[in-house]
């Protein structure tokens, strides 16, 4: 009965994550393929979610959006990154100075999650954006966390945790990761830690480009987005509430 509740709940969690900026409203059939489960199980758990406010069903269309309860519970979330306010500044000119887009971006678990930026979670050991997080955490969680492998995804990307730790340690000496095709062979991505009034790393700023545009001025961006992150960090350890690793960094 366990492994059922934790079954169902956890495909009712993946359910809600279907909907996005891109795609606010989801049909039934997009919800069950997305999710993997029959038609009546969709239907159940859509059920389960409706009634506690989570989805709303728009009976003309026959469409699903989130409802009025997601609302409630993304404004709790937001005051715990009422700081991310506080980067656009500092994102803004990072750009203007390298004329790529620039991001922060917090850990979850192997994946690191673009807050100031619309889009899907990427793997943490092959982004400059999740190697300039991992970098300052426990060699011996970095171990843990990828226990079952590094998955590839371009013939650039690292797949042993031994060359992820050299990577890593590279990472710590510079004060800043450069990630080349290994998330994707034509992108280069430059990422520098965030630090909180205890030192602890909690985010990662970065800007990502196309290997053509980025490759001749590479230093200069290195050194642009490492002047990023120290400036961020040296906004956060001077204001009044700290920011919590543990409520950003899930592990």
């Amino acid at each position: 009965m366990r492994r059922t509740a934790n079954s169902s709940l956890t495909n009712a969690l993946r359910m809600l994550k279907q909907f996005s900026i891109h795609h606010p409203e989801r049909t039934l059939s997009e919800l069950q393929e997305a999710v993997g489960v029959s038609k009546s199980t969709a239907s159940r758990l859509i059920q389960t979610l409706q009634s506690e406010g989570f989805i709303y069903h728009h009976r003309h269309f026959r469409t699903y959006r989130l409802g009025a309860s997601v609302l409630s519970l993304s404004n709790t979330a937001i005051n715990q990154f009422a700081w991310l306010k506080e980067t656009t500044p500092f994102l803004k000119q990072l750009t203007e100075m390298t004329g790529e887009s620039s991001h922060i971006a917090i850990l979850d678990r192997q994946e690191v999650v673009y807050l100031k930026k619309e889009d899907s979670p990427n793997p943490a050991h092959c982004t400059a954006s999740g190697q300039a997080i991992l970098a300052y955490l426990d060699p011996a969680y970095i171990e843990q966390l990828f226990a079952h492998g590094l998955k590839p995804v371009t013939r650039h990307t690292i797949v042993s945790i031994s060359e992820l730790q050299r990577r890593l340690a590279a990472v710590r000496q510079q004060g800043v990761s450069v990630s080349k095709g290994e998330f994707l062979e034509h992108i280069i991505s430059v990422g520098a830690p965030i630090f909180n009034k205890h030192n602890q790393v909690f985010a990662s700023v970065s800007v990502a480009g196309p290997v053509k545009r980025m490759q001749s001025h590479l230093q200069r961006i290195i050194s642009a987005v490492r002047l990023a992150g120290q400036k961020i960090t040296a906004l956060m350890q001077h204001q009044a509430k700290d920011v919590r690793i543990d409520e950003l960094i899930q592990r």
